[in-house]
């Protein structure tokens, strides 16, 4: 057999321009990029605190990654199929698009940062594109809340539906 260790992990995924550990890569520390806060300097020491408190496996190529996975949305065939199966027989999908996560690696303002970006409400828009920010290729799992709380979401005939069809035959 053959075996690759993190050494090897660590190389492939630095050819692809992904970051195996929460810290930028050798490459992005000698051009510069996304290293802002990273490295303390007290007098002749140079210490990588930043990296220990603010770290991030985020870098522009895995942002890239995350919005063409979510452009692309499901791709499986097979799953596409089943879906169109359970929409007839039960009045919805049995697949849903994988989660891609919503963290972008962006440098904030700290640990300390303001109320609206803990809570993600930010009703006088003081801190919103300002202070924090969100990712910019959506969220595909809200989609499934839209109209949730709508009166008649399901209906009786859907339940109808769904209840007789775990019957058995006579």
């Amino acid at each position: 057999g053959y075996w690759v260790g993190e050494v090897g992990f660590e190389k492939a995924m630095g050819a692809q321009g992904y970051r195996y550990r929460m810290r930028p890569t050798s490459k992005e520390m000698k051009e510069g990029k996304e290293i802002d806060g990273l490295i303390f300097q007290i007098g002749p020491l140079k210490l990588r605190l930043g990296e220990a408190f603010g770290g991030t496996g985020n870098n522009e190529a895995l942002r890239q990654l995350k919005k063409k996975l979510v452009a692309e949305g499901m791709y499986d065939k097979a799953k596409i199929t089943e879906n169109e199966y359970w929409k007839k027989r039960f009045g919805h999908n049995r697949w849903e698009p994988s989660y891609i996560d919503q963290s972008n690696g962006l440098p904030t303002n700290g640990l300390f940062r303001g109320l609206a970006a803990w809570s993600g409400i930010d009703p006088l828009k003081e801190e919103k594109g300002k202070s924090w920010f969100e990712a910019d290729y959506g969220k595909p799992w809200l989609k499934k809340y839209v109209g949730f709380r709508l009166p008649g979401f399901v209906s009786a005939e859907q339940v109808k539906r769904e209840y007789d069809s775990g019957k058995l035959l006579k």
